[in-house]
């Protein structure tokens, strides 16, 4: 069976960079229970819990998106492309392609200038903690970037597919079928209980 070179070569540095946004949210989760627990038991606050969720939470949507975007995890409408002849949903999924790196590109390129920016004006967070807003910014636009490149690649890939009338243009950028996602968990689920 035919594998994605793309998915390939930066499938496991998405895997990594979403593994870590995990972690993230397993930390920010702990601190959130502490925050409460201590508020509620002895009338005491953890500073900044509310102001360092909101940037693991932008860091992982950042890193998040590569790593969605090359399992085909993002949303898309598929009501039209079941009804559309094979060669138009080739199309279709060739614009989708390009529209998405299109959004990823000017995702990175606004997060890059709001970076500077901060780094210019030597901008702090209006908290207590006036933490200096480079640095998670920092963090937040390598995500960002990341996926701009890997939305770059995908569409090179996608436009040489497409030129080449390949079906593995469906099957690797396309909307997955119900019978893939079907498989997959039936997959995930065999793979849990063979664990046990």
């Amino acid at each position: 069976m035919q594998t994605n070179p793309v998915a390939t070569y930066l499938g496991p540095l998405a895997r990594f960079f979403a593994l870590l946004a995990g972690y993230g949210i397993l930390a920010l989760s702990l601190l959130i229970t502490c925050e409460v627990l201590l508020r509620r038991f002895l009338n005491f606050s953890l500073q900044g819990g509310d102001e360092f969720g909101g940037y693991v939470l932008a860091m992982l949507a950042a890193f998040g998106f590569a790593y969605a975007w090359l399992d085909r995890s993002h949303t898309r409408v598929e009501l039209v492309l079941e009804k559309v002849s094979p060669a138009l949903r080739a199309l279709l999924d060739l614009i989708a392609v390009l529209s998405l790196t299109g959004m990823a590109v000017f995702m990175a390129w606004r997060g890059w200038a709001t970076l500077t920016e901060s780094i210019e004006y030597g901008s702090l967070s209006g908290t207590p903690m006036m933490t200096p807003l480079w640095q998670p910014q920092a963090i937040w636009v390598i995500g960002l970037v990341f996926f701009a490149l890997v939305a770059a690649a995908t569409s090179v890939h996608a436009i040489i597919l497409f030129a080449r009338r390949s079906p593995m243009l469906a099957q690797w950028y396309g909307v997955k079928s119900l019978n893939e996602e079907i498989r997959e968990q039936t997959a995930l689920v065999a793979e849990r209980s063979d664990a046990r």
